[in-house]
């Protein structure tokens, strides 16, 4: 996968559901984004140092299916906060308060670099962080 493409990263799963529910709203985000035809790759996140959980990364490619991802995450799936890489491949956090913070740019990075940055993507074996544009 891509991952310089415009992305969004979210996961359906909570931290006061079961490991068995987590896997079952994981395939009901799955079958969401199939149903829209919304294409994803599997992949593993861990945001501010937090337990690993399932996560997807989907392909948008205009901004209706931003807003259909965006509102599965938030009203779908009570998700705090998603990750938008953009066309310009500026990540950006969302929160579902609708706050946007600027990242930087999602890049690959060693093992240790992920888990030293505490929030990062694994996607095909493959660590990925946001790193701040130099200015």
């Amino acid at each position: 996968m891509n991952i310089s493409k415009q992305v969004i990263i979210l996961s359906a799963e909570r931290t006061t559901n079961t490991p068995e529910q987590n896997a079952q709203v994981t395939e009901i985000l799955k079958g969401c984004l199939l149903d829209c035809n919304i294409a994803f790759n599997e992949a593993v996140g861990v945001f501010n140092n937090g337990p690993a959980e399932a996560s997807l990364v989907a392909i948008v490619n205009s901004q209706t299916e931003i807003e259909v991802v965006t509102d599965f995450a938030f009203k779908n799936f009570n998700q705090d906060a998603i990750v938008l890489q953009d066309a310009n491949q500026e990540a950006h956090l969302i929160t579902k308060e609708g706050t946007t913070e600027r990242l930087g740019r999602l890049e690959l990075v060693s093992k240790e670099v992920a888990l030293d940055k505490g929030s990062y993507t694994l996607l095909n074996g493959q660590y990925y962080t946001t790193i701040p544009r130099k200015s």
